[in-house]
């Protein structure tokens, strides 16, 4: 896939070692599952689709206490959200090509949140680019929207 294909944006969330043991168990196509409804990454994935191009989907894990760190990466296939019942939701995330990050690029601080619309307004009408904040652990769960990083975009 061309970085031409791929959207500037990506989707970031942490995982338990044993959830991600099991989504390498499946190979690299699969879905990850969680509880959360992720309507605005929904959101984001069909606004890209409709210009052509693909959502990542980043995994954070964080093993027996020590800090989360970026661990794999794969394409964004569909996001549904079902209603389970009142209060309920079920996210399942489908992917392909789950690969693993590049050690260079474990550090969640190697990723950067996405600035919000006001300031892209901004930075495309003007050769500005403003302050960035980095991702942290906080951000992770159930998901944040980032920048996509370099490793995602040039490979």
């Amino acid at each position: 896939m061309s970085e031409s294909t791929r959207s500037p944006f990506c989707i970031c969330t942490s995982v338990t070692r044993k959830a991600l043991d099991t989504l390498l168990e499946n190979g690299v196509d699969g879905a990850y599952r969680d509880e959360h409804p992720w309507f605005a990454a929904r959101e984001l994935m069909l606004v890209e689709r409709q210009s052509g191009r693909r959502l990542a989907l980043l995994l954070a894990v964080e093993d027996r206490g020590q800090d989360m760190v970026l661990s794999h990466w794969a394409m964004i296939e569909n996001i549904d959200v079902e209603t389970l019942h009142r209060g309920a939701w079920l996210t399942r995330v489908s992917f392909v090509g789950l690969a693993p990050v590049n050690p260079i690029w474990h550090a969640l601080d190697s990723v950067m949140l996405k600035p919000g619309d006001d300031q892209l307004r901004r930075e495309a009408l003007e050769p500005i680019r403003q302050h960035r904040q980095v991702l942290d652990a906080r951000h992770a769960h159930p998901y944040a929207v980032c920048e996509t990083p370099a490793f995602i975009l040039t490979e």
